[in-house]
């Protein structure tokens, strides 16, 4: 280090300052050397370095010298480094929330590909998965496994909807599908007060798949329960009609002699039990419908049912996100929300990010 390059420290008693450049004596040089070298190692020495920008002699030799002012700098900019670290890293997780608690870290983001494969992959995968729960004892984990099988077996109906495969039906495939996320539902209880969030949070994305799968099953059969509809409305539109024909009845009530051809003749249990009236019948509350009537009115109260039970679970469902906002908040940030209109592809993906992120606060493996 030139110590003629050090300024001179400047007393409070001292009037006149002396010019860094002029020369120094030995001692002088010896008097200030230690005093300087000690005093410019101190936090608050920045008052030792008052003529530096007065000398551009000396800039080069000064640039070596460690800067007071840039010592300063450099803590400030290493405490704050420091805070950054005990961040969350956001750019990893632009979903997270500002008020982002050591929780969320383990809230990690699938990656998912597009890679298109047919619907035996995804039937070999739902089948590994369904055994490995079946292996399980613990009811949370094989209700967990439960659900991550059925994911796999609605992309295999969904792969099915895309390929022409006649020999396989994907309607069939949803409704066993709907058979296993109720049963993975009944394991675990997620009413009372033993209930855990990850209890909540589990059930309510199987809610969420219950209801779309309802409503898609819904949609496979739609052009039937239109048919099924209007062949119902025409015939009850006709038996109406018959029934009010008054050739069939008098004008007092009484039967004419010939029935109704959509009504039996009245037993005579009927007839006995008459009020006001010794051997007149009285109508019959049965009435018989042809065999292919009574078909179609089942097969159309099977579809429309879907429904129903469509907007039972996706109400459930909601009655449980709203119980755990945070969960759901964060999920809708990163996936996008879900609603009854999403694809099967959405709601797969959507899916298996709530169950990874319930599997990683369970401590499952």
């Amino acid at each position: 280090i030139s110590i003629s390059s050090l300024a001179i420290p400047i007393n409070k008693n001292e009037k006149m300052l002396r010019s860094p450049v002029s020369p120094l004596s030995d001692a002088s040089k010896h008097k200030y050397s230690s005093d300087d070298l000690t005093s410019s190692s101190r936090p608050n020495g920045s008052s030792l370095l008052p003529s530096i920008s007065s000398s551009k002699k000396h800039k080069g030799e000064i640039q070596s010298q460690p800067h007071p002012g840039d010592f300063n700098k450099a803590i400030h900019i290493n405490s704050e480094n420091v805070l950054l670290c005990n961040k969350p890293q956001f750019q990893t997780e632009p979903w997270s929330p500002l008020s982002t608690t050591p929780r969320d870290c383990r809230r990690t983001k699938l990656i998912f590909d597009d890679i298109p494969r047919n619907a035996d992959y995804f039937m070999q995968e739902a089948k590994r998965k369904k055994h490995k729960a079946d292996a399980m004892v613990e009811k949370f984990g094989k209700a967990l496994n439960y659900a991550e099988a059925a994911l796999s077996f609605i992309e295999c109906g969904n792969a099915m909807e895309q390929g022409p495969m006649e020999s396989k039906s994907p309607y069939t495939m949803y409704s066993e599908t709907v058979e296993l996320i109720r049963y993975a539902v009944r394991l675990k209880t997620h009413s009372g007060p033993n209930a855990t969030p990850e209890d909540k949070q589990l059930v309510a994305l199987c809610y969420r798949c219950l209801a779309l799968l309802y409503w898609r099953m819904f949609r496979l059969k739609r052009d039937h329960a239109v048919k099924y509809s209007k062949a119902l409305i025409e015939y009850f539109k006709n038996s109406s009609k018959a029934a009010q024909n008054p050739s069939s009845w008098g004008a007092s009530g009484k039967s004419t002699g010939t029935p109704s051809p959509m009504s039996p003749s009245p037993s005579p249990v009927s007839s006995v039990g008459s009020q006001g009236s010794t051997g007149a019948p009285s109508p019959s509350p049965i009435i018989s419908i042809p065999q292919r009537i009574h078909q179609m009115a089942a097969n159309h109260v099977s579809i429309t049912n879907s429904i129903l039970h469509s907007y039972d679970y996706w109400e459930m469902a909601d009655n449980l996100a709203k119980e755990n906002r945070d969960f759901f908040n964060d999920l809708d940030a990163l996936m996008g929300p879900i609603t009854l209109h999403s694809s099967m592809e959405h709601l797969v993906q959507y899916t298996q990010q709530g169950l990874h992120w319930v599997r990683n606060s369970a401590h499952l493996s």
